[in-house]
């Protein structure tokens, strides 16, 4: 499918068949995800893939009673950093100089920008690193579709429930969106004959020439 038809395709689907999706086509979406834009690359984010039914079923019943999440053939949980220590910066620094062959010079001035955002106290760090984790949700879900596999984001969830399910330590990282794929149960999602309601065009875009 060309990707405007795929879009109008996809919607969130509400009920799903349980059915598992090949891991061929679970790699693609993760290597999606992994190749989405963040800013300054630093990819504030991991995923936790989940497909165990005991592990699917808590979530259901302590942080998310919604019916896709026992339906679904995995869940992505989306893990946002609180912050970025350190360690982290120069990790990341070590592999651009090892892939680009950066001077040192190119490295200290992109260390400094970063730093900017990173040790600006008028700048909400978490909400910052939570935008780029929105990002790669979408490149999931687009990926997803392309593949003919359902995609549904989740946010409404007890977070603080959830971290405890997956032992999260909150200084460090929280969940801050899911997304569960599988297939549509054609029988019993009402959504599947509804319509789209989404803007029209000229009240979505303004264009300046």
């Amino acid at each position: 499918m060309k990707l405007i038809e795929t879009l109008n395709w996809r919607y969130a689907t509400k009920r799903m068949t349980g059915e598992k999706i090949p891991e061929g086509d679970l790699g693609i979406i993760l290597e999606a995800i992994r190749l989405t834009p963040t800013a300054y690359g630093l990819q504030p984010f991991k995923v936790v893939v989940a497909r165990n039914k005991e592990l699917l079923d808590e979530i259901f019943k302590k942080s998310c009673p919604q019916l896709v999440i026992q339906q679904c053939s995995h869940l992505l949980i989306f893990k946002a950093k609180k912050k970025l220590g350190p360690e982290y910066l120069e990790g990341y620094l070590k592999e651009m100089k090892r892939l680009r062959n950066s001077t040192d010079e190119y490295i200290a001035g992109y260390r400094s920008k970063i730093r900017k955002v990173i040790d600006n106290p008028q700048v909400n760090r978490f909400s910052w690193m939570i935008r780029q984790t929105y990002i790669a949700l979408g490149y999931a879900t687009i990926a997803a579709a392309e593949l003919g596999i359902d995609a549904t984001p989740i946010e409404g969830f007890d977070s603080q429930a959830l971290n405890e399910i997956l032992n999260l330590n909150t200084e460090k990282e929280e969940a801050v969106v899911m997304l569960a794929l599988g297939y549509r149960d054609e029988k019993e999602d009402k959504l599947i004959q509804l319509a789209k309601i989404r803007k029209p065009m000229e009240l979505m875009v303004e264009r300046i020439y």
